[in-house]
């Protein structure tokens, strides 16, 4: 808490966080477009697929997270799994674990009972298993209790290389998921389980974070991965949302990374996140104070002076581009430097004078460049 500033918390995040995604600040249009997004992801049962597109230092991976956030406050209408794109995938199957590393398996245990509960039968002969038995025993063994079971378990379902016979022996399992069709069988099963006879209905979200590093990958490999989210999404034309995130200068980039079936899959509005004009920077440095404010204070821009926070857009504005990203790196530096010079008795604003001074630091040159991180 830092009372003397009327902060209950530091405003200014650079590196996304979860706990950070709950807030929302500025870009009205794209708050109503998540918002809409999140209406028809509740109340449409037909799967979907969503493109976002971000410009460099836009908030493309705040936004999930905050997506994942207010899916999360659906009563379990919605159950979303954030993953990220790894950086030099060999093909489909590192997706895979991906996003299977991030799936609740406390309620997938719980989903299992329930189909237990609705067949007479052995889990095992379930229809729902057919094509990935091995996921009966490996949901078994997470619920075990048995640290070391549930552990090799969890290395089964992400295909984590070096799983013994002995150890799969141990949960029982015969085979390991090492083919992308593999990967696609097990995933189809335990997106099913996750939705399985559910009152209201229940839809799986996978939000995919950095999809555009696909277009480092080569051709062959590029291709294996579009192949298998296109027929993991077939799978599921009820009960599935799948969001794809890119972060590059160019939004029809898009289009030439994804392959015809996933293009033609895709719904025909995606979301995008373009560069902040200074009215909207000013607009999203006074929601983001807004909601760590202590107490109400008619100043709107403190610890700044309103004139100090239109001086810091004014000299972003004149050299780069504004985005979020940006404005909480300059903002962060200027209100850190003032309280390191100032110290927590003197709680004056932070002028324009003072603002400038601080913004001919050279480290933030070298901490303000642009990437898809």
């Amino acid at each position: 808490m830092y009372e003397h500033l009327n902060l209950r918390a530091w405003p200014f995040q650079v590196v996304p966080d979860p706990e950070f995604a709950t807030f929302w600040a500025g870009r009205r249009q794209t708050k109503k477009q998540l918002e809409r997004l999140l209406w028809k992801m509740q109340f449409a049962p037909k799967s979907g697929l969503h493109l976002l597109w971000a410009n460099f230092g836009m908030g493309k991976t705040h936004t999930l997270l905050h997506l994942q956030h207010l899916c999360q406050q659906t009563q379990g209408r919605l159950i979303p799994v954030y993953a990220v794109m790894p950086k030099r995938a060999g093909g489909f199957l590192e997706v895979y674990r991906m996003i299977v590393s991030g799936l609740p398996y406390d309620f997938l245990r719980d989903q299992l009972v329930k189909v237990g509960n609705s067949w007479s039968g052995s889990l095992a002969l379930h229809p729902m298993f057919s094509k990935s038995p091995g996921v009966v025993n490996a949901i078994l063994a997470i619920r075990s209790g048995d640290a070391e079971k549930a552990t090799f378990a969890r290395q089964w379902l992400i295909a984590q290389p070096g799983l013994t016979a002995r150890h799969r022996r141990t949960i029982g399992v015969t085979y390991r998921i090492k083919t992308p069709e593999d990967a696609i069988n097990a995933l189809t099963t335990l997106t099913r389980l996750a939705t399985f006879n559910l009152n209201p209905p229940t839809k799986l979200v996978i939000m995919l974070d950095e999809y555009q590093r696909i277009g480092e990958l080569k051709q062959r490999v590029r291709s294996e991965i579009n192949a298998g989210l296109h027929s993991y999404y077939n799978e599921h034309p009820n009960g599935l949302e799948v969001i794809l995130s890119f972060s590059f200068g160019r939004e029809d980039n898009v289009a030439y990374l994804l392959s015809d079936e996933l293009k033609s899959r895709a719904e025909p509005q995606s979301i995008s996140l373009d560069v902040l004009s200074p009215g909207e920077a000013i607009e999203f440095i006074r929601d983001l104070l807004a909601q760590f404010r202590l107490r109400e204070d008619e100043r709107w821009a403190y610890p700044f002076s309103p004139e100090a926070v239109e001086t810091l857009v004014g000299h972003i504005a004149q050299a780069k581009a504004l985005t979020p990203r940006r404005l909480m790196l300059y903002a962060n530096h200027v209100l850190l430097e003032s309280q390191f010079a100032r110290g927590p008795d003197d709680t004056s604003e932070i002028m324009s004078q003072e603002v400038k001074e601080l913004l001919t630091d050279p480290r933030l040159g070298e901490m303000d460049v642009d990437s898809d991180l």
